[in-house]
């Protein structure tokens, strides 16, 4: 690990933290801003320094859930957007049993996290629905998520290349 990417990666929890806070401040925009502070990391991890990235998303999720306001953006990025994009780049992808094993985690992690936001009332709004509207939900939440995963790769993919040019 070399000083200067530290020090970069200092300056990105900053970067990270900054989005999660507008995230947190228009609850609107909070998905929004979970999804491009989820970026951040991978911005080392395509450099090749991915001990700089596992530390950018520890630091960011650490500082989001303590000094975020709205611990629902923070528990986003940290269990879910970041926490995709930190597991992503340390599996060894080359071996196709290890994406299928990856794809099939994705969806159980997924299902067993929108059952336990479900049953313990962490949504206001989803309290009072009847246990097939919710299965629904966890379908589509399942769904969306999985597509998350297929547009991601596409997206680091275009990142690999843009920072290839950049960084050399």
């Amino acid at each position: 690990m070399k000083a200067r990417s530290v020090a970069q990666g200092g300056l990105l929890v900053g970067v990270s933290m900054m989005l999660l806070g507008l995230g947190s401040l228009f609850e609107i925009a909070s998905g929004a801003a979970a999804l491009l502070a989820a970026l951040v990391p991978a911005l080392f991890f395509l450099r090749g320094e991915a001990s700089v990235g596992r530390l950018v998303y520890a630091a960011t999720s650490l500082l989001a859930v303590l000094l975020l306001p709205d611990k629902f953006t923070a528990l986003i990025y940290a269990l879910v957007l970041g926490l995709y994009t930190a597991v992503r780049f340390s599996a060894p992808w080359h071996r196709k049993w290890v994406r299928l094993a990856w794809k099939a985690g994705l969806v159980v992690f997924w299902v067993l996290l929108s059952v336990v936001v479900i049953r313990l009332g962490l949504v206001d709004e989803l309290g009072h629905l009847s246990p097939m509207i919710l299965a629904c939900i966890t379908g589509g939440w399942t769904v969306f998520l999985i597509y998350y995963d297929f547009c991601m790769a596409r997206i680091f993919a275009g990142m690999r290349r843009w920072i290839g040019r950049f960084h050399r």
